[in-house]
């Protein structure tokens, strides 16, 4: 089976090693289901969100996983992202933990229905 491997955050670059961190949980959570995890590298975009920060596959079953922390759980562009994902097929939304009914709440809120949310 495939494990995921980030790179280091550059130094000093807190955030970078956050989101590593929650990258890295999200990545092993779904490997130890069954999943094969692929990092999604963007280009930057003229319009339109970001698309997911990993796809996860298993068999035909693909899903596309958002793995959010601290700020990007509430942000707009979160719901952007995780609408237009959500419109393409299965989504899961990964949280540490304490965010994890913030993350409902707001997919909720946002009118978002059939995300699945999973925290550590």
């Amino acid at each position: 089976m495939e494990t995921c491997r980030f790179l280091p955050p550059t130094e000093g670059c807190e955030q970078s090693s956050g989101r590593n961190d929650v990258l890295e949980r999200c990545c092993a959570y779904l490997t130890k289901e069954g999943f094969t995890v692929s990092l999604v590298v963007s280009v930057p975009r003229s319009r339109g969100p970001r698309p997911p920060d990993l796809i996860a596959a298993k068999g035909l079953r693909l899903v596309r996983v958002f793995a959010l922390a601290g700020e990007d759980i509430d942000a707009t562009e979160t719901r952007d992202r995780i609408r237009t994902a959500q419109k393409e097929g299965e989504t899961l939304v990964c949280v540490p933990w304490p965010l994890k009914w913030r993350a409902l709440s707001n997919i909720d809120r946002w009118g978002l229905r059939g995300v699945a949310v999973t925290g550590w």
